[in-house]
């Protein structure tokens, strides 16, 4: 009975270890760009998380992703960019399909997103906790 526990005992510890903890930072995140809107439009990661911007490919309107307002101390990126830090990349291009905008999210705080083309239907909010 003892050797019986002891194994099983060391069975869970085993399988623990080899599964990830749920929300563990680095892991990719998906936000949703479609003819017009963002889904979803909050989402709340951990610091370091990667979020996939991926663009519908059924879209027929032309979108972008921008910052237009990040933490103290994070400006807004004058040029596109496709893959960074949230702190140096924070502006995709534009485009109806195809678009690769994948930013980390180094540093918490809350930053909001628009689609500078179409500001008034599409926005999201992402909140980055330590």
């Amino acid at each position: 009975m003892k050797r019986t526990f002891t194994v099983a005992a060391a069975l869970i510890a085993a399988l623990s270890l080899a599964m990830p903890a749920a929300g563990i930072a680095g892991k990719t995140k998906k936000v949703k760009v479609v003819d017009d809107y963002f889904a979803p439009t909050k989402i709340t990661v951990k610091k370091n998380t990667k979020i996939a911007f991926k663009w519908d490919k059924t879209n027929l309107n032309t979108h972008n992703v921008t910052m237009k307002k990040g933490p103290k101390g994070v400006k807004k990126t004058k040029k596109p960019c496709a893959k960074g830090k949230i702190t140096k990349c924070n502006k995709s291009a534009s485009g109806s399909i195809g678009i690769n905008f994948k930013p980390t999210f180094n540093k918490p705080g809350t930053y909001k997103f628009t689609c500078t083309i179409h500001p008034t239907v599409m926005n999201t909010t992402v909140k980055v906790k330590k």
